[in-house]
């Protein structure tokens, strides 16, 4: 999951994918701006399926939240 997470995560910015942990912040470390989680968020569903609302996704502040959050509905 993380794998695939990253790919989603690189084609927003330019980041490299093994500098992506659990504990990067979407925001402050990964540099995605409020656009960009928007786009996170369409693709994030679109690729496991699941629906996230943007109140939820607002609460999303790591890479491992949003594991944890696809883990918790699948």
């Amino acid at each position: 999951m993380l794998d695939k997470i990253r790919e989603i995560i690189c084609s927003f910015v330019d980041v490299e994918p093994e500098e992506i942990t659990g504990n990067s912040k979407l925001t402050s470390d990964l540099g995605l701006c409020s656009l960009d989680l928007a786009m996170l968020s369409t693709e994030i569903e679109r690729e496991f399926g699941v629906s996230i609302t943007a109140k939820t996704f607002a609460t999303v502040k790591t890479v491992g939240g949003l594991m944890d959050y696809i883990k918790g509905i699948i």
